[in-house]
């Protein structure tokens, strides 16, 4: 009986540690932010390293945001005051009204970004390398 709990935990031991390994391998490539408001991403360095646009609405709240680090996609939500779209209105290269917001397509760095402002006061971003318009692959590859 002993033998085989002994077999069992040598047997148990590098499979639970191999799982942790490979999630945390999972947490470094796409890692999660979350803040509390815009004041607080951009003073994080987040919109320096160039994960989150600066024209997001400045009255943006409960940011959540995601990325991954070889790809350079990003996904994000967020709360906002209804009406603050004059950053991203200005930012961006065109506006779509849709049945319950606003969407806008823009640029950041070398990727193409799509922000939902829907009325509600909720938002959504996503983004991801624009490839076929960069001069190198290696340019979009290695943003910040």
């Amino acid at each position: 009986m002993q033998t085989l709990k002994n077999i069992l935990i040598i047997i148990l031991i590098p499979i639970f540690g191999f799982a942790f390994f490979i999630l945390y391998l999972d947490y470094l490539e796409e890692p999660k932010s979350e803040f509390s408001n815009y004041v607080e991403a951009k003073t994080s360095g987040i919109m320096d390293r160039g994960w989150i646009p600066t024209y997001i609405p400045k009255s943006a709240i409960d940011i959540q945001e995601q990325h991954d680090i070889d790809t350079n996609w990003v996904k994000m939500t967020f709360k906002y005051t209804i009406g603050d779209i004059k950053d991203t209105k200005e930012a961006c290269e065109s506006m779509e009204y849709i049945d319950n917001g606003i969407k806008f397509n823009c640029k950041y760095f070398s990727n193409n970004v799509s922000i939902i402002l829907y009325d509600s006061g909720y938002a959504k971003l996503s983004s991801s390398p624009d490839y076929k318009n960069s001069n190198k692959y290696e340019e979009t590859n290695n943003l910040p």
